[in-house]
């Protein structure tokens, strides 16, 4: 069993300006009541920008930080919170399971509602965002919910992303929020080991629209052994090309080639007759019903 090393802070500010990076110029701040990661994520970009507490990549998955006055903070830059754009979160997993305990997600809309931003963008991959719906739907068309969606194959998501929950939770979060009248989007960011014509199934019935991009950061990647063991896979205009096909796919684009197998040499058929083989033999996977067990998320 992995030992998380969970720590409660005094955060300083919780609002962080977006002057750059990908954010810049559609939201005003991020927002992030966590810091570190417990979903051991091994591709994730947060470890490019350590901090002086850790500083160490491959250390990333084994510790976190709870700013436990983070709403606190909203309160006292609540004139920044009137009117701006605001993405939640950026550099953490607001629902980890960590949540839980601390409830601090919660409490941090509970003083946005209050101070009324213009736009606000949740971004997770777990199921407990379901557990505050009620409260999100306040927030009207201000709100929409992006859900990180990076394979259709478990045992792929359970190689590269360990700790973090199912693909059958993600769905079901997708699923709850567009009947709940909830604009969504998938990230498929990074775009993983997949089938896509199956993704694409998948996703297109749930999302309004979706984020897919490239497999990036390699210098701090944790799992290098796994991009060699798919090096077929993300070789670049291959990989390229899938991904064109599935965002032609799922926003109903025209394609140039009919079959999302043709546009890659990585031998999907396989792939989706391994994780069949797997569903039909054991059904629901024990990693699956450890999700509760685990008090620990992602970035």
């Amino acid at each position: 069993m992995n030992l998380m090393e969970v720590t409660e802070i005094q955060a300083t500010s919780i609002l962080t300006p977006q002057k750059v990076g990908s954010l810049a110029g559609h939201y005003d701040y991020s927002l992030n009541p966590y810091a570190g990661c417990a979903f051991r994520c091994s591709y994730c970009y947060v470890p490019k920008f350590p901090s002086k507490r850790h500083d160490d990549f491959r250390q990333w998955g084994k510790w976190v930080e709870v700013k436990v006055n983070a709403p606190d903070l909203i309160r006292k830059q609540r004139a920044q919170v009137f009117g701006s754009s605001i993405f939640f979160s950026s550099a953490t997993d607001p629902y980890q399971y960590l949540e839980l305990k601390y409830r601090l997600t919660r409490q941090c809309l509970k003083e946005l509602l209050n101070y009324r931003p213009a736009k606000l963008t949740m971004h997770t991959r777990s199921h407990l965002i379901l557990q505050d719906l009620e409260l999100l739907k306040q927030f009207g068309d201000k709100l929409s919910v992006g859900v990180s969606f990076t394979t259709d194959d478990e045992q792929i998501r359970r190689d590269f992303e360990p700790g973090a929950p199912s693909i059958a939770r993600r769905l079901q979060v997708l699923r709850s929020l567009k009947d709940a009248g909830v604009r969504t989007h998938a990230s498929l960011s990074p775009l993983l080991p997949c089938n896509p014509e199956r993704l694409a199934a998948l996703l297109k019935p749930v999302v309004n629209s979706i984020w897919i991009d490239s497999m990036r950061n390699l210098e701090i990647n944790n799992r290098k052994d796994l991009l060699d063991k798919h090096a077929q896979f993300f070789e670049p205009s291959s990989y390229a090309r899938v991904q064109e096909w599935l965002f032609n796919e799922i926003t109903n684009r025209p394609h140039t080639h009919k079959s999302a197998a043709k546009k890659s040499n990585y031998d999907v058929a396989a792939r989706l007759h391994q994780t069949q083989t797997t569903q039909e033999q054991g059904g629901k996977s024990a990693d699956e019903n450890q999700q509760l067990r685990l008090l620990l998320t992602n970035v």
